[in-house]
């Protein structure tokens, strides 16, 4: 039951979306799937089911309820999607005022209450999937605690690009600290146009730099992703034969990939 999280200093980079494809791609092969809206602006959690929805949710049934109580009950703060197989714990903004600036300096019992909770739930899912704030305070920390592994997402453009070392080192220091099973899975390029001269060379960049560490599967920019969102469904259930469905299949093959060989080699 592996927990992947997505980790990065860069709004806009498609962590949301890949979060709910990635969600859609393994529950349509047969896998139970808990999502989780880390961040307080609720990006996910409004795609899944609706901007107005979101807001009149009771913090004490979202991510808040973790960080304000640090072992809520399970029921109380875990909803269906509306998708078969997916499961989600909704963000709230109420869980900005606990995602302190200086996560080292928190509390331990926050630091870890991710991971304490998820402990208590992680039989239940094939995959749990962690969406987080675009920055390395404490719910971002508190996820690289929990989680076995780190994706992060980048698209291939200036700021992003600038983003990506202080999103590395967070995880180095994760993994050199409190969570020593924790492992940088890679970087996947996203919103990616491939006609785009500028993408294009950064790819290359980014490929030359990082090497394997780039994810083979790019995830396009794509209007399909838009009209799922609308629909408040994944693409891959939206649109199944589409090119960003079949591009978020690929990307979870290659995850299940990756994933079973750093097993193999850690069993060697």
């Amino acid at each position: 039951m592996p927990i992947l999280s997505v980790t990065g200093l860069k709004g806009g980079v498609g962590k949301s979306v890949l979060i709910h494809n990635l969600a859609g791609a393994f529950a349509l092969s047969g896998k139970k799937v808990l999502c989780i809206d880390n961040d307080s602006q609720s990006s996910l959690s409004s795609g899944v089911f609706g901007p107005t929805a979101v807001e009149g949710f009771d913090p004490g049934t979202t991510i808040a309820a973790l960080y304000a109580d640090l072992d809520p009950l399970p029921e109380r703060i875990i909803r269906p999607s509306g998708v078969d197989r997916i499961d989600v714990i909704a963000g709230s903004l109420t869980a900005s005022r606990y995602n302190l600036p200086e996560p080292f300096a928190a509390p331990v019992e926050l630091q870890t209450c991710l991971r304490s909770f998820l402990a208590e739930v992680r039989g239940e899912y094939n995959y749990i999937l962690i969406d987080n704030p675009p920055n390395l305070q404490l719910a971002n920390w508190a996820s690289l605690v929990a989680s076995d592994y780190s994706l992060a997402p980048i698209t291939p453009e200036d700021y992003s690009s600038m983003s990506l070392s202080p999103a590395l080192e967070a995880v180095r220091q994760a993994a050199d600290g409190p969570n020593s099973r924790l492992h940088l899975l890679g970087l996947v390029l996203t919103l990616v146009q491939p006609r785009l001269g500028v993408h294009a060379a950064y790819e290359r960049v980014l490929r030359e730099l990082h090497g394997d560490a780039v994810f083979g599967t790019r995830i396009p920019a794509s209007a399909d992703v838009k009209e799922a969102i609308s629909r408040r469904l994944p693409v891959t259930h939206y649109k199944p034969r589409g090119a960003s469905a079949k591009a978020f299949k690929a990307l979870a093959e290659e995850i299940l990939s990756r994933i079973e060989a750093l097993r193999h080699k850690e069993a060697a």
